[in-house]
């Protein structure tokens, strides 16, 4: 290799340390927009976070109204089941009676359940519907008559009276 002059050589340094103070600022400017890329991430992490807070507090408040809604609508839905019961029974008792029935005797038929069941029971389901003047002794005397009339049917189980209706449509 020939060998350099010595201005060449003087040139060639002055140009590296150039380069290397070029290379050193560009390292100081890069330091600096890392921190401020890290500063800034910071700042979007927590502004995220933040917003998801937000976001999170808002779905909570929509999933309680939710629920309060969904409250209402059962509580609604029951109101209007237990009419729908009262319908029912208001147009039973507001039916023209049976036949060979009193209206009283009627009434009972048409009322009381399907299922077979002992008098006390059936007694305290009539009464439920709103028969509070009637006493046992009359309630039983009325089944006795319907019983008579072929309405009802007894048996004995084990000492205790049980009492069906039967279908007469």
């Amino acid at each position: 290799m020939a060998i350099l002059k010595d201005t060449e050589r003087e040139q060639l340094r002055q140009l590296v340390k150039a380069c290397l103070l070029e290379i050193s600022k560009l390292k100081i400017e890069l330091k600096k927009c890392q921190k401020e890329s890290s500063k800034i991430m910071i700042q979007e992490h927590t502004k995220l976070q933040e917003m998801n807070i937000v976001q999170e507090t808002k779905l909570q408040n929509k999933e309680d109204e939710n629920r309060k809604l969904m409250k209402l609508l059962e509580e609604k839905d029951s109101k209007i089941e237990e009419l729908q019961k009262v319908k029912e029974r208001f147009k039973l008792l507001t039916q023209k009676p049976k036949q060979d029935l009193t209206s009283f005797q009627s009434n009972i038929y048409l009322l009381l359940p399907e299922k077979e069941d002992n008098l006390k029971n059936l007694y305290d389901s009539i009464i439920d519907l709103g028969f509070n003047e009637l006493t046992p002794q009359n309630f039983e005397h009325a089944l006795r008559n319907l019983e008579r009339k072929g309405y009802f049917r007894s048996r004995e189980d084990n000492g205790i009276i049980m009492w069906k209706k039967v279908d007469k449509d």
